[in-house]
């Protein structure tokens, strides 16, 4: 056997995980795209105003008088009758104006100052064990949303609709707010269009859970005093839908449910923020996946199978550019040495690329993502290589991911 052939079996081999990735990635873009609920996108609801479900809105906030007063404002532009609803600020472990502003605003402000337990998911433990279990207001439901966001008008009536149908923990759409400040932000447009809204929708209609995104969370009372919020990670979110699996609580998405988040515009907040995410990602890799695995397998359960499968895709960046990098030494190879299986290989390589291509496009398709969105995908090469820089920073930095909530850095709504 000589070089060029061992060369070509390394790739082949290599090229099984990819493929793989790839192809659970298209079946959710079929499957997203069979689903009457792409529709909703239009953030429109179209069924009865009939109002059931009373929601608390809870916002955590972390010295965020910048723009607090402002996403209390918008706020009042709910369809949803307004007395129906209220909205509840935790002011955590804040060194500025915050609860003043929620006051002022018009929300409650529940103030926690514990600075040995800091942290998102500490805080909105807090309060579901503490202030809103002894709550003397009736409610059903909570709403968790981030203090940099806004929500469409019809939000608590798409998720009203589906508490009625039964479903305890919900997801809505989560969306960036910003999209044209900068070709980042244009970029991370890109991402969650495919993350937060194509995967949602594939998995639901194949009825899989739609995991948690940290923002335009819903959850029925019985769900808050049944488990509070025990997930405490940099990435509680995702943590606390895998605590919610293991207990066979799946989430269901919302489609018409949306939340606009503003994303970070400078390197400086970006890098941080990402540092956060995708360190914290690691550990449930470690903790999760290979555990998640085994039950599937073993208890035929497709939902467990699916969380776990969703931990093993790469973050959409690096599983790009991986996948870019072995179809171009592929390719190489069988430019230099013409054989069938130096073109098989290639060709296995090209599939996987041309499936992630047909992926982030689909994504951007079923959000009526604007023209300057799509113009700015030209950036993507930039926005690989400023994500490889913070992989590397990660790998070789000294500190571990910080696990307190970090706030960061916002600018003025417009």
């Amino acid at each position: 056997m000589n070089l060029w052939c061992v060369l070509q079996i390394l790739l082949l081999a290599l090229a099984a995980p990819f493929v793989l990735a790839a192809l659970y990635l298209l079946v959710l873009t079929v499957a997203a795209c069979l689903h009457p609920d792409r529709q909703r996108i239009s953030g429109v609801f179209h069924g009865p105003r009939t109002p059931q479900s009373r929601f608390i809105i809870l916002i955590p906030a972390h010295n965020e008088e910048l723009l607090l007063g402002d996403v209390l404002h918008r706020l009042r532009d709910q369809a949803y009758p307004s007395t129906h609803y209220e909205v509840v600020v935790i002011a955590d472990n804040c060194e500025d104006m915050t609860a003043e502003v929620a006051r002022k605003g018009g929300a409650t402000a529940l103030v926690r100052n514990d600075p040995t337990l800091r942290g998102k998911g500490q805080a909105l433990n807090w309060a579901m064990q503490g202030p809103l279990k002894e709550r003397a207001q009736p409610w059903d439901a909570l709403v968790i949303m981030d203090a940099d966001s806004v929500l469409n008008a019809d939000f608590l009536w798409f998720m009203d609709e589906r508490l009625r149908e039964g479903h305890q923990a919900l997801q809505g759409y989560y969306g960036v707010q910003n999209p044209g400040d900068s070709w980042r932000t244009a970029l991370m447009t890109v991402a969650l269009a495919a993350f937060h809204f194509l995967r949602p929708l594939g998995r639901d209609k194949l009825g899989l859970p739609c995991g948690l995104k940290g923002n335009g969370m819903c959850f029925s009372r019985q769900l808050v005093e049944r488990f509070g919020y025990p997930a405490t990670s940099v990435v509680e979110d995702i943590e606390l839908a895998l605590m919610y699996l293991r207990h066979g609580i799946g989430v269901k998405f919302a489609a018409g449910a949306q939340v606009f988040g503003q994303m970070a515009t400078t390197t400086e907040q970006a890098d941080s923020q990402r540092k956060r995410w995708e360190g914290g990602r690691l550990p449930l890799l470690k903790n999760w996946a290979l555990p998640l695995w085994r039950e599937g397998v073993r208890e035929h359960n497709l939902a467990k199978l699916d969380g776990a499968l969703d931990l093993f895709v790469p973050p959409l960046t690096l599983l790009v550019l991986l996948t870019a990098a072995g179809w171009l030494v592929a390719l190489v190879l069988a430019l230099l040495h013409a054989a069938p299986l130096g073109w098989l290989v290639c060709s296995l390589w090209s599939g996987a690329l041309l499936g992630l291509v047909i992926y982030v496009c689909t994504g951007l398709a079923l959000v009526e993502a604007p023209a300057g969105v799509w113009l700015r995908l030209a950036a993507a090469p930039v926005f690989v290589a400023w994500k490889v820089g913070v992989y590397l920073r990660m790998a070789f930095a000294r500190k571990k991911t910080p696990s307190e909530w970090v706030r960061t850095g916002r600018h003025e709504m417009k």
